[in-house]
Formats: structure tokens, C-alpha cells, sequence
């Protein structure tokens, strides 16, 4: 709710340890994740729909949990509040934990505020708004405005709890707002009271009526940010002015009958897919932008069916459900292709070769979003029971939404979304879609199955490498679940494997998976179904897509093929016997799911596995040459993409020179080559992987908690496939455990030495073996060394083979006291004087002295500039679309990084979110002497902001080693001792 100040302090105090009493009565079991997975974040229901704890939603009656009931005082808090009570829980905060930035735009809560009793917290703990900041004191009584940015910062090592009440007020309650500046009124713990609740009923529309809808449109018109794009204002008013007279003339028709609830569904989904196209031009003042608004908060608002069966009177607090949906309305999506496989099966490989057709349309990824942002289709929903969904589940308002969502978010190859009107051929590949087919066949009426299918073998070994791996976690939180993050699909009767191994876990998966297809799937009529396997793909790649092209009615692109080799994916088939290190583990399920595997085949018509042995030695003609581990792709649910001017390979070529590139947010490495008439986009896995420093024999990359040091061994470029072709080979040698301090920018010194910026502790490091790190240099005004990232220090500058120059973003000696002032609050220091030579500088990351000069990015402004120490003055060179951080220079070209930046994190109000309604990812290579852009290399999909960019003079394709069985069997000895070598045979 838009209030007229960011926080406001209602007089109310309450007894602070009757609370914790009661909260700290409540079992681990009872509290449960945050909807959207956000790590270090979950919640007690104490007022839900129906009073059912399981249904985190927002439409319908709400009553009060058993938790609730048992819990007297808290009722009596709740009392205190004089209002109608909404959606209400206790919410944690784990240790050192943020509830992520964001903005409250759901139709609820637009009319409603969020009340906070603090009940569990340190004066650490701060709450941010809007730009302001408060600590919320255990006892008090806080509300704000959820309409501005807003985040909670838990900065201590212990748990943060508040009691937090949707209302939609009252009287009451607004006298209470209106005297927020008397004297607090105590409420005690009264163990005989038993106060009155009331609880709202209606909160959602079962159809919006025409004057409201225009009351929201004129109310978000009226809070617009200036200066608006007026060419795509006007579209957009155009466009609700034809819906608004859409649908003036179903409300005339149909009112709240339901005959008029697939058509009003209809034309919310239609709305959003024409206003799709126009994100990022409209914002209002907020930072929201209003294409987003109208898709994701008035569209679901707009017809609400379900409602009309739910109740606030569940005897046994089970889940309420939806009966089953009535005949989907007429959408755009002709003949929907879907891909249908277990996890780690292959079908990432075969999605995004199908994508590179012309005609069909994707998500770019695989749809967890636009499925799980819909909270009826949640496993919070379904008692966490499974991703399974069935008709039941294909509500008018659920199918509306889902359709919108995909609307919203279609790409073509080509990165164009689609035409605002006519049909549309829709690819979508998720591996929870196996448990959803009942469903799908609801959602998207004629839909067509691609079903692929690997051996039984590879892919239960690869779903176990990936549950070691930690990097497929889909539900980091699981409730009820003791084992590490939940990876991959959620299948039925995953309790029962608490106990179990991981060998065990993935193969329960696998079968719940091929159970499922075998019942679902084969009840599809066999012309709206195909069935190829994984062997087949890799043996015969051109064959098996024509085939599936032919069957799904799109042209079957050619030139797919050829761009695989030149895309910048990572499609590198797994190594040669890969599924045989895990076979003692996997053994003893190996017989049971052999049978089941080839229950599957029977059932359609698959030829039996190829030998393990046979199939995994496979590769794609069309793809990159094998290294002797896979490039890392990103996880499952991440993929990635990117696209590059014509030019840039003939650059690389013409300075011969790679890029390495890292970004944290991603968790990759990036090697960019050339390769051939293309660029080739080699991707590694690291954990948090930051700063870099190296040369033609050594590269340092420093990550969440290490520096890893590798070695250039050209001699092992002659076991690689095809040999010689790497004229690089950078072997992981050493691994150096700092712990997680945050490193950011590296050098290495006139003596070898490898220096690095200490962010959490505030100071420049050096390596030691015996220690974490040894502090070599801090800002003079950081007065102590303590791990609470007081200024943000960040870049490095060497010259001469030693420290000189350094950036920090605020001139601050408390706990993230920079966040206050990150829009101009940046300075360089001089490492020699310890003086600061510039400041007002709007988040300075990069320092380089190159040529005789001192070049850095101002990131926030999006741009490249030269220094001038000794007077301060800077000049920008050139402004780029993004934010800037990772600088280097060969020649007269400067790569540099450019990252988009997430609403949601620390990095807005500062110019280049204000200034630039579209950024990019990626890497722009700028002429220094003019400033004109020369090239880019740009990133969508998974990798969204990148660290550091570091330049390989001298290497045109390397690679790099840092697992794997060459790794096992490279080795590098002294001259001596390599003299005494004898290989066997010889």
C-alpha cells in the first residue's frame, strides 16, 4: 500500500518475551520455505485461505491456522490491531540473511498494509525502504510502504522472527496510523482473554468490474516516472483502450455468470501478450514497469473463478482444491511442441537444437517462472507432495495466467518476441512437465509430445553426479526434508527417502519419472506424439531433428547444425565410461530399473540401449570438439545464451587473443575464442567466481572461499581432441583457501606475489601458506579489520609490478556504510599515500594503468574514464548500455564488461538504472582513442552480470583443466627429474 512515508511507528507496545514464548514453542516442522525459494527465508502460517497452513495464497476467505489457535497472545496482538485480518505469519530470517529487494505489486496488497511486531532481533538487524533505513526494536509495531522498494538486512549470526499482518484496516486502525507520534499503549499478556479476530472474506474479484479496472490504470497513469517514452505510452494506452471496450461489453454480458469466465480469461491473456513487447519503456516512479504490472498484478486479478468454491470452513484443515476446469478458452498457441524427458536426460541438447528453427517460439530456459510464480501451481499448493499436476489443476484463472506468463516471455532465435496478435508455434522443455501432462493436455489443447528417452545407466548416473554436484537444487528448503538441497524434479513419496542414499534418490526419481510417462503419455493419441532417444540423437543428429521437425510441422532449419558449432553453448557430451564410476553405487538398483527401462521402449517403440560404453563416446558432427572434461553448462534450469557482431571474430583473430571472463552471479568461468567463423563460448563451473589475474603461463581466479591457481602445460594440448588445437592448456595446480572474504580484483607482482582486495575485511591481501590471508594495506579511514564490507573496496590497479591505485565505493568505517551513499559516494585512493585522489564517483570498480594513464569504469554511470591523480579530473572516454565492471586492454581496444543488473539487488537509484531502460551483458570491446564501440559479445539467458574480464595476449584458443582423468595423469616435474622419467613401453 502507497503510504505518505516510508516506515510509520504505530503506538502499540507488546510484551516482548510472552511472544518469544510462544514462538519458540513452535516445532522446526512447522515452519515452511519461502514461496519462491528464497534462501535463508521462511514462515509460519497463522492466518491462511481456510485456515489450511499449506495454502500460501491470497484469494478467498482467510481463518485462522492451528498454530493460530494456540497461540493466545499472539491472537491478543492481532486483536490490538483493530481491523480485519489478512494473510498472516511469522517470518525468519536466518544468520547473515536477506529477504531480497523488491516491490509489493500483487492486486492484494495494493489496498493493504503489511503490519510488523518485531519479536525475535538485534539492533543490527535493519529494515531498508524507499531509501530510508530503520531497526524495528523487539515489542514495537511498524508499518510501510510496500509500494516502495523495500528489504530486510539480518547482518547478525542469529535468527530474525517478526509477526507480519495483512490488513486492510479499519477506523481503528487508521486513528492508530494517524497517532503514531503518542505515547505507545502497552499490551499485556492477558492468559484469560479471549479477544475477538476478525478475518477478511472477500480480498480478489470473481470478475473486476470495468470502474475498478480504470482505477488501477488511472492510479499507476498518475505515478509514472518522468520522462516517459511517449511513443510506447501512447501504444500502451492504446491497447487498454481497446481491452477497457473489450471488455465493458463482456461485463454487459456476462457480469459474474460463469459464462463469461473463459472469455474474460481469454482476454486478460490476450492483454498480456500484447503489452508483452513493450517492457522496460514504461516505469512508474517506483522502478515497476508498467507492462509488467498490467501482466503480472491486473491480469490474475481480473477473473477469479476458483473463489467461488472456496471456503473458510475446512473441519480437517485440509487442502482446498479446485474442481476441474471447464473447456480451455481459444489461445494463440497452435499446436504447442513439448519436450518430455527425465532430468539429465538430454534434453537440453535437443531443445535447444529444435529452438534454432524460425518458427518456433521460447521461454529461452526452462519454465520454472512462469509455472511457479503462479501460486496454484506452487508444491507449496499441493502440500509439497510433488510437482505433479493433474486437470484439476488447469483452472480458467491458473491457464489464463500460465498463458500469459509464456506470452510475456517468448523469444524467437532471433531474441524478437512475437507479433501482437495471430498464432504462435510455442517450444517448451522443463522436466517437471513430465508430471504434468494431465495437465498440459488441459492447458494447451492439441499439444504435441516430444519424448525423449537416454539409457537407463547414463541417466540415473548423471542425476546422482548432479545431487553431488549441489548445483540443481530446486528446492533449497524443502519442509520435511533432512538431506542436502532438494535437486531436480520433486517426485511423489520423496519422504520416504529420507534415509536413503543419494544412488537411491536419483534412481526413485528416474522411476517416478518413467512411471508417469508411461501412464500419461501413452494415453495421447499416437499422432500427437513422438518418441526418439538420446543414442539416436548423438549418432545421427541431422537425421533425428528432421524427423522431429517433420512430425511437429516446422521447417527444419538447416543451418541449425552448422550454428551449434559456432553457438555459444556448451554441448559437450560427458566423458568416455562416465556412468561407470558410479556403477558399485548404482548396482543394486541397476536390475529393477533395466526392467522398467525397457517397459518404457516397448511402450514406445524404442530400440533397446546402445552399450553404455558405445553411447557416451558419441558426439554431435555439428558440435565443438570434445575437452577432456564437459564444458560446464549451466545447471538444468539455467540455461544461457549469446549472441556477437560479425566483426568480433576477426578481432580476436587480428590482436590473437582470448577472453576469460567470470560471473558470480552465474557461477561460470567464460573462455571466449575464435573459432573459425564464429566465437566459441567455453563455460566452467566455480563457486562464486570473482577477480582474475594472469598471464601466459599462470591464471588466478579467485572464488567464494579460494584462489586457484593454474598453470599453462602447452604440452597437454596434444591429449586433447583433436590434438594440437589449444594452443593453451591452464591446469588447476594449487588451491589456496582464504575463506569467504569476497575477493574481488587481483595482480599479480614483480616477484610473482598474487595481491587481492579483501572486501569483507576491507583491505588489499597477499598469499601465504600459512595463513588465510595477511593484510598488506588498508584504507586509512577503516579503523579496524573486521568483516563487514565497511567501504566496498573493490578494484586494483598495479604498475610497475606493484599496488598503486584502488577503488572503493564510499569513504565509510561502519558496517556497509557505503550502501547509504552508493550513487556518488565512490573515491580512487593512492596506495603509496594512502590518500584519496578523487571522490563523487558513482560506484568506481576496475582501476588499470595503461599507456601512461589511469583508466576506470564508473560503473553506475555505465561508462569508461581516464583519471588524473594528481588533480582529480576525470573524462569519460565512452558510455556503454550497462553497468561496467572488468576492464582490460590489448592494444587500443578496452573489453569491457557490462552487466544488466537485477531490480532487486543493491544496485539501484544510481544513474545507469535511472538513465537506461534497457541494459546488456556481456563484453564491448571500445576503441580508447575515439571511444566508438567496435564489437560486443552479449549474453541473455542465466548469465545476467559479469566480475571481471581478463584478456590472454598471445593465446587464441586455450583451455583449461580443473578435473577430470587428464587432470589425474598430468604432471609437471623439475628438468631433472623429468629427465629420469621413462614412460611405460619405452
Amino acid at each position: 500500500m502507497r503510504l505518505p512515508h516510508p516506515f510509520i511507528q504505530l503506538p502499540l507496545r507488546f510484551d516482548v518475551e510472552a511472544l518469544r514464548r510462544e514462538v519458540l514453542a513452535f516445532a522446526p516442522d512447522d515452519w515452511r520455505p519461502h514461496p519462491q525459494g528464497h534462501p535463508g527465508n521462511s514462515a509460519l502460517p497463522l492466518v491462511a485461505v481456510g485456515g489450511d497452513p499449506g495454502n500460501d495464497g491470497v484469494a478467498g476467505p482467510m481463518a485462522p491456522t492451528p498454530h493460530l489457535l494456540r497461540s493466545p497472545y499472539l491472537r491478543q496482538v492481532m486483536a490490538a490491531l483493530g481491523a480485519p485480518l489478512g494473510r498472516s505469519r511469522l517470518m525468519k530470517l536466518d544468520a547473515r540473511a536477506e529477504a531480497t529487494p523488491h516491490v509489493d505489486t500483487n492486486y492484494y496488497w495494493l489496498d493493504r498494509v503489511r503490519v510488523h511486531v518485531p519479536v525475535i532481533t538485534r539492533p543490527e538487524v535493519e529494515f531498508q525502504c524507499g531509501g530510508a533505513s530503520v531497526h524495528m526494536a523487539a515489542g514495537e509495531c511498524w508499518i510501510f510502504d510496500t509500494w516502495r522498494l523495500h528489504n530486510v538486512l539480518n547482518h547478525t549470526p542469529d535468527e530474525r522472527i517478526h509477526l507480519v499482518v495483512d490488513t486492510i484496516g479499519s477506523a481503528d486502525f487508521d486513528a492508530l496510523v494517524a497517532h503514531g507520534d503518542a505515547l505507545p499503549r502497552f499490551v499485556p499478556c492477558d492468559a484469560q482473554a479471549e479477544p475477538r479476530l476478525v478475518f477478511e472474506r472477500e480480498n480478489f474479484p470473481l470478475v473486476m468490474a470495468p470502474a475498478e479496472v480504470r482505477r488501477l490504470w488511472q492510479r499507476w497513469l498518475a505515478e509514472l516516472r518522468a520522462p516517459a517514452d511517449a511513443a510506447a505510452l501512447a501504444v500502451l494506452a492504446g491497447q487498454f483502450a481497446t481491452y477497457l471496450a473489450e471488455w465493458d461489453a463482456l461485463w454487459s454480458t456476462h457480469g459474474t455468470n460463469a459464462s463469461g469466465h473463459a472469455p474474460y480469461a481469454a482476454a486478460g491473456a490476450q492483454l498480456a501478450g500484447q503489452v508483452a513487447p513493450l517492457e522496460g519503456r514504461v516505469q512508474l516512479a517506483n522502478g515497476i514497469d508498467l507492462s509488467r504490472l498490467l501482466r503480472h498484478t491486473l491480469v490474475p486479478a481480473l477473473c477469479t473463478p476458483n473463489l467461488a468454491t472456496t471456503t473458510a470452513h475446512v473441519p480437517d484443515l485440509g487442502q482446498v482444491r479446485s474442481p476441474p476446469a471447464a473447456a480451455a478458452p481459444r489461445t494463440r498457441f497452435d499446436r504447442p511442441i513439448i519436450v518430455v524427458a527425465a532430468p539429465r536426460s538430454g534434453s537440453t541438447l535437443l531443445f535447444e537444437t529444435l529452438a534454432r528453427s524460425a518458427e518456433v517460439y521460447t521461454v529461452g530456459n526452462e519454465s520454472h517462472r512462469e509455472f511457479e510464480t503462479i501460486e496454484a501451481l506452487t508444491p507449496a499448493a499441493h502440500g509439497f507432495d510433488s510437482n505433479r499436476l493433474d486437470a484439476s489443476d488447469a483452472t480458467p484463472a491458473a491457464v489464463a495466467q500460465l498463458h500469459a506468463n509464456f506470452l510475456a516471455a517468448l523469444r524467437d532465435r532471433d531474441d524478437r518476441a512475437p507479433p501482437a496478435d495471430g498464432p504462435l508455434r510455442l517450444l517448451e522443455k522443463t522436466p517437471k512437465n513430465a508430471l504434468r501432462i494431465e495437465f498440459l493436455e488441459r492447458a494447451f489443447p492439441g499439444a504435441l509430445y516430444v519424448h525423449l528417452h537416454r539409457s537407463v545407466e547414463a541417466n540415473v548416473s548423471s542425476l546422482l553426479d548432479g545431487w553431488r554436484s549441489g548445483r540443481f537444487a530446486t528446492y533449497p528448503s524443502l519442509p520435511g526434508w533432512p538431506g542436502p538441497p532438494w535437486s531436480f524434479v520433486l517426485v511423489p513419496g520423496w519422504r520416504a527417502l529420507a534415509d536413503e542414499s543419494l544412488a537411491a534418490i536419483a534412481a526413485a526419481q528416474w522411476r517416478a519419472v518413467q512411471q508417469a510417462l508411461v501412464a500419461d503419455l501413452a494415453a495421447i493419441a499416437p499422432a500427437r506424439r513422438i518418441s526418439v532417444t538420446y543414442e539416436e540423437l548423438c549418432a545421427d543428429p541431422q537425421a533425428t531433428i528432421a524427423r522431429i521437425c517433420a512430425f511437429a510441422g516446422v521447417r527444419h532449419d538447416a543451418e541449425a547444425a552448422v550454428e551449434l558449432k559456432l553457438s555459444r553453448h556448451t554441448l559437450t557430451p560427458p566423458d568416455p565410461d562416465k556412468w561407470r564410476r558410479n556403477e558399485a553405487e548404482l548396482a543394486p538398483h541397476l536390475d529393477a530399473l533395466r526392467a522398467l527401462d525397457a517397459q518404457v521402449r516397448n511402450a514406445f517403440g524404442l530400440a533397446g540401449a546402445a552399450a553404455p560404453n558405445h553411447q557416451e563416446t558419441q558426439r554431435l558432427p555439428s558440435q565443438p570438439a570434445p575437452s577432456p572434461k564437459p564444458a560446464a553448462a549451466p545447471p538444468a534450469d539455467a540455461p544461457f545464451a549469446s549472441m556477437f557482431t560479425n566483426n568480433l571474430p576477426a578481432i580476436l583473430r587480428q590482436l590473437r587473443t582470448s577472453l576469460a571472463i567470470s560471473t558470480y552471479q552465474a557461477g561460470r568461468l567464460i573462455i571466449a575464442r575464435a573459432d573459425e567463423n564464429g566465437v566459441n563460448t567455453h563455460f566452467l563451473t566455480f563457486a562464486k567466481p570473482m577477480g582474475m589475474t594472469g598471464d601466459g603461463s599462470r591464471l588466478m581466479l579467485g572464488t567464494q572461499n579460494a584462489i586457484q591457481e593454474f598453470r599453462n602445460v602447452p604440452a597437454v594440448s596434444a591429449r586433447l581432441d583433436p590434438p594440437n588445437r589449444h594452443d593453451a592448456v591452464y591446469v588447476l595446480r594449487n588451491t589456496h583457501v582464504t575463506g569467504n572474504i569476497d575477493i574481488h580484483e587481483m595482480g599479480l607482482g614483480a616477484r610473482g606475489e598474487c595481491w587481492y582486495v579483501n572486501t569483507l575485511f576491507s583491505c588489499l591481501c597477499t598469499l601465504d601458506r600459512e595463513f588465510s590471508f595477511v593484510p598488506r594495506w588498508r584504507p586509512r579511514f577503516v579503523s579496524a579489520l573486521a568483516p563487514e564490507d565497511r567501504c566496498h573496496l573493490n578494484g586494483l590497479a598495479m604498475a610497475d609490478g606493484r599496488p598503486r591505485w584502488l577503488t572503493a565505493l564510499g569513504e565509510t568505517d561502519t558496517h556497509q556504510g557505503w550502501r547509504a551513499n552508493k550513487k556518488d559516494g565512490g573515491i580512487v585512493l593512492d596506495y603509496d599515500s594512502g590518500e584519496i585522489v578523487a571522490r563523487g564517483l558513482s560506484m568506481p570498480h576496475s582501476p588499470r594503468w595503461y599507456r601512461g594513464k589511469l583508466w576506470f569504469l564508473e560503473s553506475g554511470r555505465g561508462s569508461l574514464a581516464t583519471l588524473d591523480p594528481r588533480t582529480g579530473r576525470v573524462e569519460t572516454v565512452a558510455r556503454v548500455p550497462g553497468f561496467t565492471r572488468g576492464l582490460d586492454f590489448v592494444d587500443r581496444v578496452a573489453f569491457i564488461g557490462l552487466s544488466q543488473l537485477r531490480e532487486t539487488n543493491a544496485f539501484t537509484d544510481i544513474p545507469v538504472t535511472d538513465e537506461l531502460s534497457e541494459r546488456a551483458c556481456g563484453v564491448w570491446l571500445v576503441d580508447i582513442e575515439t571511444g566508438a564501440t567496435l564489437a560486443f559479445l552479449k549474453f541473455s539467458g542465466s548469465v545476467q552480470e559479469i566480475f571481471a574480464v581478463q584478456a590472454l595476449p598471445g593465446i587464441a584458443f586455450p583451455e583449461m583443466l580443473d578435473t577430470g582423468a587428464l587432470l589425474d595423469t598430468t604432471y609437471t616435474l623439475p628438468d631433472e627429474a623429468l629427465r629420469e622419467v621413462r614412460l611405460p613401453g619405452r
